[in-house]
């Protein structure tokens, strides 16, 4: 099924004109991180592949930044502003970063998962992507108590059989695709999920390289993609959700931008601050069955 015609208009809660959910992708990187054999997105060239030392420690503790300062910064702001949004952990973190899983859940945001580690589905086959996910949901369970509801892929990067393998480990939501700005129900063998878009292109990775945005440039996208999806939303209502990181929008100058823009979208009257999962079930709510699709339901 490819879409060549507008969906019908939905309804938010309390009438809203659009949902805002400022994702915070919680991240931990594999061993390869800073050496010249990683996959992982780095801001800088790595290391000579003749190093005497293999990886760049500089890029290593550039990203602990996250976990050992930025998300503490991200959840003051969230506290002080007065809203709640979602987290996409790698359940190592779990693990790794107890307290500060431990402050996300205490402060009413929601637990939702990536994989296990910052690793990606398109090197692994179906067992290992399955068993990687088992691991995940076990990890969550043991160590937070509950089972994560929603699922977004490392680097917005699903593989064939991405849907599948969260289906069948009980994954209410999926994150990955880029195709809408309301959310659908797409049926995988037998089972359902609700399909939100997690806008990679308000990532704040457009910000990790001197040659790509400064915070202020993406402060401006921000702005303009809520000022026209606000316009729009008198009539067609719909979400804007994308993803941060602890340890860019953690960073001072960066926090700023976010403050900024959560204040400017406040500044407006029928904005509903959401978590995925409060999303996720308003759609399963009100609109399951009013436009469900097969998968796979993009070009493969």
């Amino acid at each position: 099924m490819y879409l060549d015609r507008r969906r019908p208009p939905i309804t938010w809660p309390n009438g809203a004109r659009i949902a805002i959910i400022p994702c915070v992708a919680f991240e931990t990187w594999p061993p390869d991180l800073g050496t010249p054999e990683t996959t992982q997105n780095e801001d800088r060239p790595p290391v000579p592949k003749n190093s005497l030392f293999r990886r760049d420690l500089c890029s290593v503790t550039d990203r602990e930044f996250g976990e050992r300062v930025g998300v503490f910064r991200m959840l003051d702001i969230f506290a002080q502003e007065g809203i709640h949004t979602s987290f996409f952990l790698n359940a190592i973190n779990l693990e790794r970063c107890p307290e500060a899983c431990k402050a996300i859940q205490e402060a009413g945001h929601e637990l939702a998962s990536e994989n296990y580690i910052h690793d990606y589905s398109f090197m692994k086959t179906f067992e290992q992507e399955h068993e990687d996910l088992r691991k995940t949901v076990r990890l969550f369970e043991q160590k937070a108590g509950q089972r994560p509801v929603g699922y977004l892929s490392t680097g917005v990067r699903p593989s064939n059989n991405t849907p599948e393998i969260i289906a069948e480990e009980g994954y209410e939501y999926w994150m990955d695709p880029q195709h809408e700005e309301i959310p659908y129900t797409l049926r995988v063998k037998g089972k359902k999920l609700v399909v939100m878009s997690y806008l990679r292109y308000l990532n704040d990775y457009s910000t990790m390289k001197s040659v790509e945005r400064i915070p202020q440039n993406l402060l401006s996208v921000w702005k303009d993609t809520f000022d026209q999806l606000y316009l729009e939303g008198e009539t067609y209502p719909s979400m804007m959700a994308w993803g941060l990181h602890p340890f860019l929008s953690g960073r001072p100058y960066r926090a700023k931008v976010l403050r900024e823009f959560i204040r400017y979208a406040k500044g407006h009257p029928g904005v509903w601050f959401a978590r995925c999962q409060d999303v996720a079930r308003w759609w399963k709510d009100h609109y399951s069955e009013s436009w469900v699709e097969e998968w796979p339901n993009i070009r493969m």
